[in-house]
């Protein structure tokens, strides 16, 4: 009878945990309803020249429906510009960004394709990177 009963709580408990996991996987694979953000690359010169990476002054991030920017320096007059693949600028403004300051701007009607950020100062350098909206 013991032997019998150390048996079922084997097969029961190998059954729960095996439930547990089957769970666990599906419920990765059925939230696939929203897109994870893309993190652009961003490269190039800014301040004294050195190169920089996305880590060291914005953050940018694209989904399906914007674009989000976090500053992580101090900043005045930075132009933010976004070219198409043609070149054409469909997105500039002038921010004065504020470490821990973000900026969100809605791409929900703009085309597929590719485009370029760019960051530029009053000197003359910028930081930049490209993204595709899909």
């Amino acid at each position: 009878m013991m032997k019998y009963m150390k048996t079922n709580f084997k097969f029961a408990l190998s059954t729960l945990f095996l439930t547990i996991a089957a769970i666990i996987l599906l419920s990765g694979f059925t939230n696939q309803t929203s897109v994870a953000p893309n993190k652009v690359v961003l490269k190039g010169t800014f301040g004294n020249g050195i190169l920089r990476s996305s880590t060291e002054d914005f953050i940018v991030t694209v989904n399906e429906n914007s674009i989000y920017i976090d500053y992580w320096k101090d900043y005045s007059n930075i132009t933010i510009e976004i070219t198409n693949a043609f070149g054409q600028t469909v997105y500039e403004e002038v921010v004065n960004p504020i470490t821990g300051e973000y900026l969100t701007i809605d791409i929900s009607g703009w085309e597929k394709g590719n485009y370029q950020i760019s960051f530029s100062n009053t000197s003359g350098e910028s930081i930049y990177g490209g993204f595709d909206i899909e």
